[in-house]
């Protein structure tokens, strides 16, 4: 039995999921080249508040002056569904894939449009 609250995001193929402990207060869509590329859309929480299931295969971009996350995807399937700081838990900010999570349980949650291709200028 899950709280009613939770919310559930899972890959393509399903084994990789994440429980999330609410409906999040927002959904940031990055322009940056890594979030355009792989079609992530942010939700937030802190590690502690998050179930994370599955294999995944791990990537750090190697393209910006200092990397400071890695991002997450399913090791079957390959969907993205995750990005965790570079730093050891817990973390204070974990992002979360939005496109995961059935879209009619955000309808309503703003999408903020932020400027990440800007980040490493």
């Amino acid at each position: 039995m899950t709280p009613a609250d939770e919310l559930v995001a899972s890959c393509h193929c399903g084994r990789a999921t994440i429980r999330l402990p609410r409906t999040p207060e927002l959904v940031v869509q990055c322009n940056c080249s890594l979030c355009t590329k792989t079609g992530f859309r942010g939700v937030y929480f802190r590690s502690d508040e998050l179930a994370i299931a599955g294999e995944f295969h791990s990537y750090m971009r190697d393209d910006i002056k200092a990397p400071f996350l890695a991002t997450h995807r399913c090791s079957l399937c390959g969907t993205t569904t995750h990005w965790t700081p570079l730093t050891e838990p817990p973390h204070e900010r974990m992002g979360v894939n939005a496109r995961l999570i059935d879209q009619a349980l955000l309808e309503g949650v703003p999408v903020e449009q932020i400027d990440g291709a800007s980040w490493d200028e």
